[in-house]
């Protein structure tokens, strides 16, 4: 790994160490007005093997494989596109690497599921200490979450080749807004890194 490679996964490292914190933006060069967020990319993995997680109310669990494929130092964009019926879904659009690791992984894994992973903390978000007491919901209020596991999209035959990946997250449409506007000022986070 040459310098300049570990000064970026390091920098990376502690920009999101500051999405995690939230209180690290002063520190870790993110703009503490800014709102970001993070994605992680998983294969499914082997029951036994893996973690397994739910996704939305599906009482079946996927399983995960314990590494990231692909994390916003992979992406170029995210987009949140919404159709005439009143549904949505969230594209990640990756890099020219994201691009090739999506397309090898996915060609050679037909039939399996990429599971995606998202923190995404609204802005002043505070990392809840271990030993404090639960928050105490209103009735009818919806339950504000800081991280979820989103989908579980099923590998195509053809692998996802176009370097970019489509799916319908198990999120509000408020959360998916928060996700890709997060994910979108990381990017330029990071390239404003790296110049």
């Amino acid at each position: 790994m040459n310098m300049k490679t570990w000064r970026r996964s390091f920098n990376i490292f502690l920009l999101a160490a500051g999405v995690v914190l939230g209180s690290g933006c002063h520190s870790s060069g993110l703009n503490p007005n800014k709102q970001y967020a993070t994605v992680s990319v998983f294969m499914e993995g082997r029951r036994g093997e893996s973690l397994p997680v739910h996704i939305g109310q599906d009482p079946t669990p996927i399983y995960v494989a314990p590494e990231a494929l692909l994390t916003e130092e992979d992406l170029e964009k995210a987009t949140l596109l919404d159709n005439p019926d009143g549904t949505y879904g969230i594209q990640l659009t990756f890099n020219d690497h994201g691009k090739l690791v999506l397309d090898m992984q996915t060609t050679s894994n037909k039939g399996r599921h990429l599971v995606i992973f998202a923190k995404f903390p609204p802005k002043g978000w505070k990392e809840p200490k271990e030993d404090a007491a639960p928050a105490v919901e209103k009735p009818g209020a919806g339950k504000s979450r800081a991280s979820a596991w989103l989908a579980a999209p099923l590998i195509p035959g053809n692998g996802f080749s176009s370097g970019s990946l489509l799916f319908a997250p198990d999120a509000s449409h408020e959360e998916a807004e928060l996700i890709v506007r997060g994910l979108n000022n990381m990017v330029a986070a990071m390239n404003k890194m790296d110049n």
